[in-house]
């Protein structure tokens, strides 16, 4: 499909309008009122009911042919920005720092094409316009819970990176890693540290024997297998001659290999628990999988690259896999799929700020080359 002059500004536009009034979490009514304005325009049928400040498009309902869907993410970041643009954030603390408003923007572009060609469609698509990607709850996993993904055979999304525009990345198999917060607590007994240390019990000592234990432990269960283990917060104690009775550990622990990590959780809550009687304390800890890991399917990325090959106006490039974590992956748990990426780095125009920044800036042109891989794979779908 061409990508005509007047569709790219349409879709410039609308990110810049997404752009002024960043919001996060489920909390995106000027977002949802805009996307809901365009999808009006368009007369596709769509629903609000699989999450809140969520809309899932039906593009053609034809039970011959499969369908497929995609995906892009609505939500902000509570970051300040920093970067003078003419459609700089208007809401103080609030910026899409991480492109967001881009993926929303070309989305809707692609709207826009498929409408125009939507008797030629080779399949039946699912567009998911998803709140709550970079909080604590995902978007993802709710609209999955309530059936978004229902009657859909493959689903596919994408994320601006550090590619140039007209640049393509994939990446087959283990592609971004899952998640699993450790979250610690230790319970001891305060007491005067010089007058009467024999009646205190010292969450500190606990908090750092389970520090040094842990990390020996994943080290032995994960041995050369790709894993992120980083203690992020030792809080505890109130003055210096108090022994504490109160010490926390807040972990950020990064993996492929799901089944050594839900193994290494059982060993490490038996010696959290071993550590707090030893010391005469209480231990309480939880653990649980934020995000699974995003496997793009090897077949479907296969596919994907042979036809983003043939389009002369694109250029495939391999990524690396990485330790950063995308609620994406949640579908994936549901039918197959992939993420590839879109270039909007350009250093002369000062776009080179890494994602979450507050200079965090993309060249607008890489647009275009989503909208094509968007569109060129929906049409080879079958």
């Amino acid at each position: 499909m061409e990508i005509s002059e007047e569709l790219f500004q349409y879709v410039v536009d609308i990110r810049r309008k997404i752009h002024r009034h960043p919001e996060t979490g489920f909390d995106l009514p000027v977002t949802c009122a805009l996307v809901r304005g365009e999808l009006e325009k368009l007369g596709f049928p769509y629903s609000e009911d699989y999450a809140p400040c969520s809309f899932v498009v039906f593009i053609g309902n034809d039970p011959s042919k499969k369908t497929l869907a995609v995906r892009a993410d609505m939500d902000a970041l509570p970051v300040e920005e920093k970067v003078d643009l003419p459609f700089k954030s208007e809401v103080p603390g609030k910026m899409h720092a991480c492109g967001h408003d881009t993926h929303t923007a070309v989305l809707l572009g692609v709207a826009k094409l498929l409408k125009e060609h939507e008797n030629e469609l080779p399949c039946n698509v699912r567009l998911l316009f998803q709140p709550s990607e970079e909080c604590e709850e995902s978007g993802a996993e709710v609209m999955v819970k309530n059936g978004a993904l229902d009657g859909v055979d493959a689903i596919f999304c994408t994320h601006c990176d550090s590619l140039e525009p007209g640049e393509i990345g994939w990446h087959n198999g283990d592609y971004m890693a899952a998640c699993m917060p450790f979250n610690i607590r230790f319970y001891g007994r305060a007491s005067h540290a010089a007058a009467a240390p024999e009646k205190g019990v010292d969450a500190i000592r606990m908090a750092r024997e389970a520090a040094d234990r842990l990390e020996a432990l994943v080290k032995e269960c994960f041995g050369d297998k790709k894993y992120i283990w980083n203690l992020g917060v030792f809080k505890g104690g109130t003055a210096h001659n108090i022994i504490a009775d109160f010490c926390e550990l807040h972990i950020t622990f990064r993996f492929f290999a799901e089944d050594i990590a839900l193994a290494f959780r059982e060993k490490a809550f038996a010696a959290l628990q071993e550590i707090a009687v030893k010391y005469g304390g209480r231990v309480e800890a939880d653990a649980e999988i934020s995000c699974h890991a995003v496997y793009n399917d090897p077949v479907l990325m296969e596919q994907f690259k042979e036809v983003i090959s043939k389009d002369p106006r694109l250029t495939l490039k391999e990524m690396s896999d990485r330790m950063s974590s995308e609620d994406f992956a949640w579908y994936l748990t549901k039918v197959p799929g992939f993420l590839f990426r879109f270039g909007i780095w350009n250093e002369a125009e000062g776009c080179c700020a890494p994602g979450h920044s507050s200079l965090f800036k993309v060249d607008e042109r890489g647009f275009r080359s989503a909208l094509m891989a968007f569109t060129d794979f929906i049409m080879s779908y079958r």
